[in-house]
């Protein structure tokens, strides 16, 4: 059985943004740091950022002290600007014209855009940090 899935380019790809977004603002970072402190596979992590860079979310910087950094703040990069610039539609929808079906997947296309559109990679980048801080708490007696 099959089902509706996220690409693994595009978590890949989210995952690198979410990473930059955390990071000081303006510092470069190779790719393949991106991909280390994420536990990816570094060609594919770079292939994402180039896509990433062509669509304006990245900017890249090669040679010493290169390396790459968001274009815009992490406030106004949301994750359906991630999504287009890696898979193009949030969902592939059928278009077979007077299809119930097809307005179906229409509408939940039009909702998921929506709840992407609002969700930014700052947004992301703070639910990690609180994600990150939990496994770090440490409890003394």
């Amino acid at each position: 059985m099959s089902s509706v899935r996220v690409s693994q380019q595009l978590d890949y790809a989210l995952r690198a943004v979410v990473d930059l977004a955390r990071r000081p603002h303006g510092s470069p970072v190779p790719a393949g740091e991106i991909a280390e402190s994420l536990g990816l596979p570094r060609r594919f992590v770079e292939q994402q950022i180039t896509v990433l860079a062509r669509s304006g979310i990245v900017a890249c910087r090669r040679g010493t002290g290169g390396g790459c950094t968001l274009a815009r703040d992490a406030a106004d990069v949301t994750v359906l600007d991630v999504v287009r610039a890696i898979d193009g539609d949030v969902l592939d929808v059928p278009l077979a014209p007077a299809s119930a079906t097809a307005e179906l997947w229409a509408s939940a296309a039009h909702a998921l855009e929506t709840h992407l559109g609002r969700t930014t990679v700052a947004d992301l980048a703070r639910r990690q940090d609180d994600l990150d801080a939990v496994g770090r708490e440490m409890y003394f007696i």
